[in-house]
């Protein structure tokens, strides 16, 4: 989860305190401009109700960037969950030349054959690719490849034909 996201909403929520803070005092004002006994002052009236409407109208704002800032943090959270879960169902594996990749968990595989998937990519950006091919060296989707298998060449006398 980025710490930006709930960096920029408690800040948004610290500042739509302080401005419903200051709107709520700005109609207090009001209220006691009409409760005394002698006739208000107009333009003191219209000066107050002019403030109160543009702290309205800034917490309004400041309320809906609020909101998308919370689904933003929502929507990350649940990527986040999606991640992890997804995450379990792998475990460590290390090939028989020392790499280390995931192999999807026996229990979760399902009905999909067990695989691995490449721990670079997954590291970097967080996304669950494929590792494929056939022999000692496999790749994934993208770019990286793994070292599974050690190939024991026949000797010289074998592939002359020499026993």
């Amino acid at each position: 989860m980025s710490i930006e996201y709930l960096t920029d909403a408690v800040g948004l929520a610290s500042a739509a305190i302080g401005m419903t803070g200051k709107a709520v005092s700005t109609a207090d004002a009001i209220k006691k401009l009409f409760a005394s006994d002698k006739a208000p002052d107009k333009s003191e009236a219209a000066k107050l109700v002019g403030e109160l409407a543009a702290e309205l109208t800034a917490a309004n704002i400041t309320n809906l960037k609020l909101s998308e800032a919370l689904h933003g943090l929502s929507e990350e959270l649940r990527k986040e969950d999606q991640f992890e879960k997804e995450m379990a169902r792998y475990a460590p594996y290390q090939t028989a030349e020392d790499d280390i990749v995931y192999k999807v968990r026996e229990e979760f595989a399902g009905e999909e054959p067990i695989h691995f998937i490449c721990p670079a990519c997954l590291k970097k950006d967080r996304l669950f690719i494929f590792i494929t091919g056939k022999g000692d060296y496999k790749h994934c989707q993208l770019t990286h490849t793994y070292h599974f298998g050690s190939t024991q060449w026949p000797s010289k006398r074998r592939r002359a034909g020499i026993a």
